[in-house]
């Protein structure tokens, strides 16, 4: 006799032998990871339920997100590994290309090749994203969170390199430097995102042109000198009391 599913309907073969009920519960948990980063991007992490995302995403059990994640957190961790992941590996082929060229040290190619994988996503899909919004709300606090996070991936050989091509910089200012530097990268796209939605012509709302700016802005950033203003002394914290020689080493 076959069990029931937790809709009571019983599972029926498919030709591969796998039952409807996993592919349903594949096709329920992807259809929960696109509605929580959707909801998350336009309303922020504190203002999204699992309830919320549950209903969005056309599920009549409110506890399922729970069910099939854990718990919202377990939920938003598998938004961020499936963008990351996949923006990892296309880093890992410009990385690869731009080797091949004689450009895996030059300041402008590392820029491009750290930033422009998620400037394609946007580009490939220009009326239907939110992952700008939903990396700028999550993404500093929880990506460090996601497995892959210990493992050493494409980004950390990009920044490590980009720390060695800074070297105008002591390193871990160079290090704190490309942080701040992608903050404002993916916060531009961002605030780009609410106002293409909001069709918010104040100003320059070509996509294309936002992006030379980004580009033009970060390198800037980080060919600049350090200043010779006053900065009161900053609290401590795990990345100012890390050893020089291992910034950037993860």
């Amino acid at each position: 006799m076959q069990r029931k599913s937790d809709r009571g309907e019983v599972p029926t073969q498919g030709r591969d032998g796998a039952s409807t009920e996993v592919k349903d519960n594949r096709d329920a948990k992807t259809a929960m990871i696109e509605v929580a980063e959707k909801l998350i991007g336009e309303r922020g992490l504190d203002d999204v339920s699992m309830r919320d995302v549950a209903t969005a995403a056309g599920q009549r059990n409110n506890s399922a997100v729970q069910y099939h994640f854990g718990s919202r957190d377990g939920l938003i961790l598998q938004v961020l590994r499936r963008r990351l992941v996949a923006l990892d590996a296309e880093r890992q082929k410009r990385l690869a290309a731009a080797d091949e060229q004689g450009l895996g040290a030059d300041l402008s190619t590392l820029v491009q090749v750290l930033f422009e994988p998620i400037v394609e996503l946007l580009r490939t899909q220009p009326e239907a994203t939110y992952y700008a919004r939903f990396l700028q709300r999550v993404g500093p606090v929880m990506a460090p969170g996601i497995p892959e996070a210990d493992l050493r991936t494409a980004t950390d050989d990009v920044v490590v390199r980009l720390i060695d091509v800074l070297s105008h910089l002591p390193r871990r200012v160079a290090f704190e430097r490309i942080d701040l530097a992608t903050q404002m990268f993916t916060g531009a796209l961002a605030v780009y995102e609410d106002r293409r939605d909001a069709r918010n012509t104040v100003v320059n709302t070509r996509f294309e042109d936002v992006v030379a700016h980004l580009f033009d802005m970060t390198e800037a950033a980080l060919r600049a000198g350090v200043g010779t203003r006053d900065v009161p002394a900053a609290p401590s914290s795990h990345v100012a009391d890390t050893p020089e020689s291992e910034v950037g080493s993860r």
